[in-house]
């Protein structure tokens, strides 16, 4: 009997183990295009072309945050971009808190919102979050920036 249970057991553990396990590294670009293993997977958006949203800081500490969004002539009426500098921190730096925070509406199917800050030492990076509109809909699109070492 006893030998029924563990031999039950060691048939449950094995089918268990027995898929394969792959690790793979995704990369998400600033529309969400992942690329999994050399595929790429874009989610369509109706009113958004692209975005960008990038960091960098001077040697002095001046923090200049950028972010673009592009849409579609003819198709998006107005475009809002909410940009937020982060600075990475809490129990053991794994937590990002919000330093300071900007935002422009343009009546247009595309803008650009570029801010500076002076920062002190640590990790940083760009929070954007972009509204697309046409008309009354809408779509919104969160997108980070690379962290930058300060």
């Amino acid at each position: 009997m006893f030998k029924k249970k563990v031999l039950s057991m060691a048939m449950v553990v094995c089918l268990l183990f027995s898929g394969s396990v792959t690790a793979n590294a995704q990369v998400v670009d600033d529309l969400g295009i992942v690329n999994d293993g050399g595929i790429a997977i874009a989610p369509f958006y109706s009113y958004t072309n692209n975005t960008s949203t990038t960091l960098s800081v001077s040697g002095s500490g001046t923090a200049t945050a950028l972010a673009n969004i592009n849409g579609y002539s003819g198709t998006t009426t107005k475009v809002a971009i909410t940009m937020t500098l982060q600075k990475k921190g809490g129990l053991l730096n794994l937590s990002w808190n919000d330093v300071t925070s900007w935002s422009q509406t343009f009546n247009s199917h595309s803008g650009t919102l570029s801010k500076t800050y002076s920062v002190s030492s640590g990790t940083y990076r760009v929070k954007a979050v972009y509204v697309a509109y046409s008309g009354s809909n809408s779509e919104t699109i969160t997108s980070y920036s690379g962290e930058v070492k300060y």
